[in-house]
């Protein structure tokens, strides 16, 4: 009995520090966080759609586990990121994308080994650990760390600059859950999140210097510096609307701090510094696949102008539930017509008015500067400039929409940063803003009912606006209570809870019979530096999954011009496959000329003789077709199924 009573002392002698501490601030939400990330990864866990019907060996007999239903509208993900993802883990190094195009490295955040962008892109990296680790693990690490360092990072960086955590966390949660988020496939979220952690880094680097810890301040600032290197990469207009904000205002943070010029001036120097350098050896390292993509006829290096974007598709997204419910929209899909929350800047013109303190230009520099790019890009889909707004450097790299599209995440930054600094705790101000919120979002939900989703309920028009007027009440008047929080994040998830499914594991891209052959196959290509092209796009997905070399497949960056003057010597179709971000099928027609022909956009449709292909291309090993071939240079292997069809391999006999 007295051991088991020492034994008792003892562990609660330990327990207690850890049970204060969890107590302390918001250590126990960090710890659930850092927990549910855990368990995600653990169960093999994510969002995609990468159970689409077509991705399955057997659409009848799917493997693996999902709950809800895939998103076909989020052809990108499940056709390109993800495959592209596990091609990865497939490989060990680069994915095997379409041997047609040029490197892509920095249009998908991967590396092919050279020596910046191994640092850069160093989420690529994780996914390597696929050679010691579970495959479905480690897909689900990678699919949900820029969610991680979001809801970790906003909380810290708000308190940095002068805000508070829980409005961190608030903006955190609403930028998590914002309907653009849940349609593009958390796009945003990672075009933010590496930017936003580097620029806490910077800022934790000028403490620590002034600390005297010169050490943990330079390690601080160089891995701030790499990871703000990569903020061009992926998507380059979402990278700027969003990326750019926080990082100025980081800088002009640091900056405007009482003291001497060196303390204020050497962080930001040895972040900036490590971030141009590996920013240019990272387009040093890529300038083929850069000069190839800015060569093409699509997209080529487009220059865009502001233009007036209608009332629903800025102030609309708390309407957006019906696409959860399998509403189709008209004039647009769901992706495009996803937001975020644009009814902030509403939001903080009622509360600057209503307020009697307004913070300093020094105080709150950061939520200043957070709001005039947020008012220069809402400006840019407010207003129609013309061919003026092409010469507007840095503006003109992103169309109206986009910035439509993700504006509301830098209102909802800036409304957040406000309330941690504004005197807005009057029921007068809470009400005004609520009512005037409230109205402008039941009007956009009238004007998206009327344009866009027809068969949209009525009774989801008031109940939109009552969720934001209650939202706004609640955390206006009590921006110090953790329950609005709560009640704002549970309201925003409502729209888009059911937007995407719960998959568990890799499905029939990994798990299936086809799957596993190919990975097989892909091996014995790489070995060999032999290629493979097929006639169905679905089945060059699970090729590229499973890390076999094509032809056929994806050119997300622009054309490899020697490969395709092997097919097309005299530049007849050049229009057809210069072009950049999208997809290359091939149509098998023996005995019949090559035509290359496109969409207009980002296809390539390929139409060619086997036997000319493999003339063309004497590293081509294999061909895979829906109908059976018989021509001279092919020898039947195996039958594989996908899609539900069978699909009929060869192997090319060269001479």
């Amino acid at each position: 009995m007295l051991k088991t009573t020492r034994a008792a002392d003892r562990a609660g002698a330990v327990l207690q520090p850890v049970l204060q501490w969890l107590r302390t601030g918001d250590n126990a939400l960090r710890v659930v966080v850092v927990a549910a990330y855990a368990v995600m990864v653990l169960l093999g866990a994510t969002t995609s759609s990468i159970g689409m019907g077509h991705l399955r060996q057997d659409p009848e007999n799917p493997l693996g586990t999902q709950l809800g239903l895939s998103s076909g509208i989020r052809s990108d993900e499940y056709n390109a990121y993800s495959p592209i993802a596990l091609s990865v883990m497939a490989t060990g190094g680069a994915p095997t994308l379409s041997a047609m195009g040029a490197r892509a490295d920095l249009v998908h955040r991967f590396t092919s080994g050279g020596f910046f962008e191994s640092f850069v892109f160093f989420d690529s990296g994780l996914l390597k650990l696929a050679g010691f680790l579970p495959d479905a693990n480690v897909f689900a690490a990678h699919w949900w760390l820029p969610v991680l360092l979001l809801l970790l990072m906003m909380p810290k960086w708000f308190e940095q600059v002068g805000g508070t955590r829980r409005m961190g966390w608030l903006a955190a949660g609403l930028i998590a859950l914002s309907p653009c988020v849940a349609w593009w496939s958390m796009m945003p979220v990672a075009l933010i999140a590496y930017t936003l952690t580097g620029s806490s880094l910077m800022i934790t680097a000028y403490h620590r210097f002034n600390r005297g810890q010169r050490l943990v301040a330079a390690l601080a600032g160089l891995a701030g510096g790499i990871l703000i290197a990569g903020m061009p990469s992926f998507y380059t207009p979402w990278s700027l609307v969003l990326g750019l904000p926080v990082l100025v205002a980081s800088t002009l943070w640091i900056l405007t701090r009482a003291g001497s010029l060196w303390t204020r001036i050497r962080p930001v120097l040895l972040t900036g510094v490590t971030a141009v350098v590996f920013g240019i050896g990272i387009l040093v390292e890529n300038s083929e696949g850069l000069n190839a993509l800015f060569s093409t006829v699509y997209p080529g290096s487009r220059r865009s102008s502001a233009e007036a974007q209608p009332f629903a598709l800025l102030f609309g997204a708390p309407a957006l539930s019906p696409l959860q419910n399998g509403s189709v929209p008209v004039q647009a899909n769901a992706s495009e017509l996803s937001t975020s929350f644009a009814v902030a800047f509403i939001w903080i013109a009622v509360l600057l008015a209503g307020s009697r303190l307004v913070p300093s230009a020094r105080r709150g520099i950061a939520a200043w500067t957070v709001l005039a790019f947020g008012l220069v890009w809402l400006g840019w889909c407010l207003v129609d400039l013309g061919s003026l707004g092409e010469k507007i450097p840095l503006l003109n790299l992103v169309p109206s929409v986009r910035s439509a599209q993700v504006v509301g995440v830098l209102g909802v930054i800036a409304v957040c940063l406000l309330l941690s600094m504004v005197d807005g705790r009057r029921w007068k101000t809470a009400v005004v803003a609520a009512l005037i919120s409230g109205a402008v979002t039941a009007y956009a939900a009238s004007q998206m009912q009327a344009q866009y989703l027809p068969d949209m309920r009525f009774l989801v028009i008031p109940v939109a606006g009552a969720a934001v007027a209650v939202v706004v009440l609640c955390v206006t008047r009590y921006p110090h209570r953790s329950w609005p929080v709560a009640l704002a994040v549970v309201l925003a998830a409502l729209p888009v809870y059911r937007a995407n499914p719960l998959v568990f594991g890799l499905g029939d891209l990994r798990e299936s019979e086809t799957a596993k052959v190919l990975y097989e196959a892909g091996t014995e290509a790489r070995d060999n530096g032999t290629f493979w092209a097929s006639n169905l796009g679905s089945f060059d997905t699970v090729s590229l999954a499973n890390g076999v070399p094509t032809l056929s497949g994806l050119q997300r960056s622009g054309p490899d011009m020697e490969m395709w003057q092997r097919l097309d010597p005299d530049n007849e179709f050049e229009e057809a496959w210069n072009r950049g971000g999208g997809y290359v099928p091939f149509n098998w027609a023996p005995g019949a000329e090559t035509n290359i022909t496109t969409n207009g956009f980002d296809v390539t449709f390929v139409q060619v003789d086997p036997c000319v292909l493999a003339d063309a291309m004497p590293e081509l090993g294999h061909i895979a077709s829906t109908t059976e071939l018989q021509v001279d240079c092919l020898q039947a292997e195996r039958t594989l199924q996908w899609s539900g069809s069978p699909v009929y391999t060869y192997r090319v006999l060269q001479d």
